[in-house]
């Protein structure tokens, strides 16, 4: 009898328990990459929270980098997601391995999955990794993109990252074999100099042309010390690491693109026409670092958005940010960029602004949540302000202890500042389906603020002293 319950003890305690989470391991060994993962739950399948498509093309990054090496497993597209599958329909094995190649590609608001270095170097985004045990793969089909992982409802995965050369450097340091659980940043394996630049610290690629690196080195210390002067110290004291990658001098070019993740920014350089320094790529590198930037305030960093539809607070607040920093030096530059956007808002402005990622018009983010943030900076000045950080710092000392800002309490303290809900209500509905008349409702908003400007057939032209 008690040989019996020993063995079903050791029986017992040899199974998996239900309330362990799935994990991942990802090794690099000369040159090739792997993945593999212990899946604890019983699923008929597991979504990839990070599935963004990319932006050149809007097609699927995994399908042309993954592949499954776990007979009967396979990756397919449902909906804004990639999701693991049994071939039979049935559970997915429990232990299931993936080669990849890291795709160094620009994707849709999303983070790059990976960083290539010129030196060899190569940083991939530990995010890319999670998994979500759904059971229906169908469920999938219509759920919002860009969800998190809790969204999905779902824990982040510990990850662990080997590299057979030697150490990995992450969270600012020399690791061997982190495990990493939702720590969405980059681990960089290979060789790679970080410097420390006052209030910053550099990773660059060592091919990245000198003047691109000079610049960025004296630019980004004055606005990370400009917005804490303004906003406060960040909620994270450890120095923001800049990665700045060289993807080549590929002729007919001239790119510039990232992203930013809670103490990380993330530029990508591309083309021969940054091989020498000329203006227009230095004004664009200048407000594409203080945008990024001013996310560590408002964004990834600090107070994020509360669902990915409320997603115009966080990058139009980043973009009135950026240029209301940049207007004292480069007035002409802001003006022109303000313009821009309220052109774009008047053309996507007849959809629902909140729905934009769904219909790949995320520019619409950008340019009416630059418009409602130009008006807010307005309404401020009305109130003892002077510029939209007057506006935006309540907002987010209020919401500091949830550290989330929803559509509804950014308008109903927009609201506040007026005599009537008009603008604010032409907001929701632009925001909620769309606008029949967006000229006009631009129009209005932008009145409500008390911007100057003039209105030309079917334009909107910003003064001069818009900003």
């Amino acid at each position: 009898m008690l040989l019996i319950m020993a063995i079903a003890a050791q029986i017992a305690a040899s199974k998996p328990k239900s309330n362990e989470p799935a994990s991942a391991s990802v090794t690099h060994k000369k040159g090739a990459w792997q993945v593999d993962y212990m899946l604890r739950e019983k699923s008929h399948s597991w979504v990839f929270p990070v599935s963004a498509p990319k932006q050149a093309d809007h097609r699927a990054w995994r399908s042309e980098a993954w592949r499954v090496v776990t007979p009967g497993v396979r990756i397919e597209r449902h909906g804004a997601y990639d999701v693991l599958v049994a071939d039979d329909g049935g559970l997915v094995p429990r232990k299931v391995r993936i080669t990849f190649t890291p795709t160094n590609a620009t994707l849709e608001r999303e983070y790059d999955p990976a960083i290539s270095f010129s030196n060899g170097a190569t940083a991939l985004y530990s995010d890319q990794f999670d998994l979500v045990p759904i059971d229906d793969p169908r469920t999938v089909d219509s759920k919002e993109a860009g969800l998190s992982i809790q969204d999905l409802g779902g824990r982040p995965l510990p990850v662990r990252f080997h590299d057979n050369a030697g150490p990995v450097f992450v969270q600012g340091k020399r690791q061997s074999d982190p495990t990493l659980t939702g720590a969405a940043t980059y681990v960089v394996f290979g060789s790679g100099e970080v410097q420390t630049l006052g209030d910053v610290a550099m990773l660059a690629d060592p091919a990245l042309p000198a003047w691109l690196k000079t610049d960025v080195s004296q630019f980004a210390p004055r606005v990370a010390s400009t917005y804490a002067s303004r906003l406060g110290a960040r909620s994270d004291s450890r120095l923001p690491l800049l990665i700045m990658g060289w993807r080549g001098a590929t002729p007919g070019k001239v790119i510039n693109d990232g992203g930013v993740r809670p103490g990380e920014i993330v530029l990508n350089f591309e083309g021969e026409g940054l091989l020498d320094r000329n203006e227009r790529a230095a004004r664009r590198t200048r407000w594409f670092v203080a945008h990024e930037m001013a996310h560590f305030w408002l964004g990834s960093e600090g107070v994020a958005y509360s669902t990915p539809s409320d997603a115009w607070i966080t990058e139009g607040g980043a973009e009135m940010m950026a240029f209301t920093l940049l207007a004292a030096s480069d007035h002409e530059y802001v003006i022109g960029e303000l313009q821009r956007a309220v052109d774009d808002c008047v053309k996507l402005g007849t959809k629902s602004i909140a729905q934009a990622a769904d219909r790949h018009e995320s520019r619409a983010f950008y340019a009416c949540g630059t418009v409602f943030a130009l008006a807010a900076a307005g309404v401020a000045r009305r109130h003892e302000g002077t510029t939209f950080f007057d506006f935006i710092k309540p907002l987010l000392t209020r919401h500091q202890s949830d550290r989330r800002l929803g559509g509804t309490e950014w308008l109903d303290y927009f609201d506040g500042f007026n005599d009537d809900r008009q603008a604010g209500d032409v907001m929701r509905v632009m925001i909620e389906r769309g606008s029949s008349q967006p000229l006009k409702d631009v129009e209005t908003i932008l009145k409500s603020g008390n911007v100057p400007l003039t209105v030309a057939g079917n334009t909107i032209i910003l003064s001069s002293a818009a900003i």
